[in-house]
């Protein structure tokens, strides 16, 4: 009986494989279709300390951005300013966005020393709709709705 089941299992993992290939276009005759340009991510480090702006290992930001930063950091009480992180993370229009968030003391990827599966996201401190940036995928993070909206969405899925 063993046998018989680890033999529909091989043909099953052979059938999916199969399936999962590499797909050709028809005759070779026509060239494959281009993918669709996506925004790649810059070199370096994903994120940095505001306080480390200009400095080897930072990001470079642009002229536009850098007024965009310090207006953001002007806002925040200066005893809270050199733990602020900022970043150039994709939205959901496949743009990079300048976040400007507070890093509350963590490293880069935003997790605590020894948690090697937390998964915390920031609130951004200049984005005026209330995203969240995830440090792990350098990302922008839709606005998340308050509690009771996020309960009326789970009750109509059920």
């Amino acid at each position: 009986m063993s046998i018989r089941l680890a033999a529909g299992a091989v043909a099953a993992a052979v059938l999916l494989c199969a399936c999962a290939g590499p797909r050709s276009g028809g005759d070779g005759s026509r060239p494959a279709a281009a993918a669709a340009p996506v925004a790649t991510a810059p070199s370096g480090p994903p994120n940095a300390l505001v306080p480390s702006i200009g400095k080897a290992g930072a990001i470079a930001l642009d002229p536009d951005q850098r007024r965009m930063l310090d207006a953001a950091v002007a806002k925040v009480n200066p005893g809270l300013r050199p733990r602020l992180r900022y970043a150039l993370a994709l939205g959901d229009d496949g743009q990079r966005h300048l976040v400007v968030y507070d890093g509350e003391g963590l490293g880069a990827d935003g997790r605590h020393p020894g948690k090697k599966f937390e998964y915390v996201v920031f609130e951004v401190l200049n984005a005026p709709s209330g995203e969240h940036y995830d440090p792990q995928q350098n990302t922008l993070v839709a606005p998340i709705p308050p509690p009771k909206d996020r309960d009326a969405a789970t009750l109509e899925l059920k």
